[in-house]
């Protein structure tokens, strides 16, 4: 998108304090958001209902009265204003930096549900900056086997592990993977140009992504339902909440699939 067009989501004081490139970042950045919650709105508003259906759940779970149970919740509040930012970065199209940060939601869920398991291991985790042996043992409870360790309590946790993995190499670490996604070439009869792009350009790898992070972000949430499954249950209109949740996100993957001939990932 040209600059010219771009500047023209700016606001007055943007405008008048941003400058150079960066100002023609933000402006595409911000434009691409608009352009892809139109191109897409099946995942838009799949994005959005999952979205629901984390603040019905912490609704529910304003009085907790089990002590043991605060950490975790805690947790998992701060797993979804992880997967909030995640979600604007990916229909901004800043997909390293969605992935990096989803990661970092998914790592909390399943932190949550370790402490919420063992709710003694609460007091590891929070004594887990007082010194070497409180390090070692923060360790021994969450990290055994490594990060792997958090993701073995459930079926659910297994397979968020192999999307913690895969963004792990494509959006948190500096690895071929994730240079090559953003690298691009220009060859011209005098040479060759490489050039880095900061935002994805391709909508159909754009939709697919985005479609990946919305599975990896719905069994981020299934993490949270199952940790108070005993409570969450009695809600009747959550559960009509999740189970049109599934349908909206099987329907989008067939739209995605019928319009931009895509695979579901």
């Amino acid at each position: 998108m040209e600059e010219t067009n771009a500047s023209e989501q700016l606001l007055p004081f943007e405008k008048l304090n941003l400058r150079g490139e960066y100002r023609n970042y933000f402006a595409v950045k911000r434009s691409n958001f608009f352009a892809s919650v139109q191109g897409f709105p099946e995942l838009w508003d799949c994005f959005l209902r999952l979205d629901e259906i984390w603040i019905r759940e912490f609704s529910d779970l304003e009085r907790i009265t089990i002590p043991g149970q605060v950490l975790p919740l805690q947790l998992l509040m701060h797993s979804h204003a992880q997967f909030r930012v995640a979600l604007e970065l990916g229909f901004s199209t800043c997909l390293s930096e969605a992935w990096n940060i989803l990661r970092s939601s998914m790592e909390t869920a399943a932190l949550a549900s370790v402490i919420h398991t063992e709710p003694k291991l609460t007091f590891v985790w929070l004594a887990r900056s007082d010194g070497p042996v409180a390090k070692k043992a923060y360790k021994a409870a969450f990290e055994v086997n490594g990060k792997k360790s958090l993701f073995t309590g459930s079926r659910t946790l297994q397979t968020l592990w192999e999307d913690y993995r895969e963004y792990s190499e494509h959006g948190t670490h500096p690895t071929v993977e994730a240079i090559a996604i953003r690298q691009s070439t220009h060859s011209t009869e005098k040479d060759q140009q490489w050039r880095l792009n900061y935002l994805e350009q391709d909508p159909k790898r754009l939709a697919s992504i985005l479609f990946a992070m919305l599975r990896s972000s719905g069994l981020t949430e299934q993490v949270c339902f199952e940790c108070f499954n005993a409570r969450l249950q009695l809600d009747d209109g959550l559960e009509k909440m999740r189970v049109e949740f599934r349908k909206r996100q099987s329907q989008a993957a067939d739209s995605l699939i019928k319009r931009l001939d895509i695979k579901q990932t």
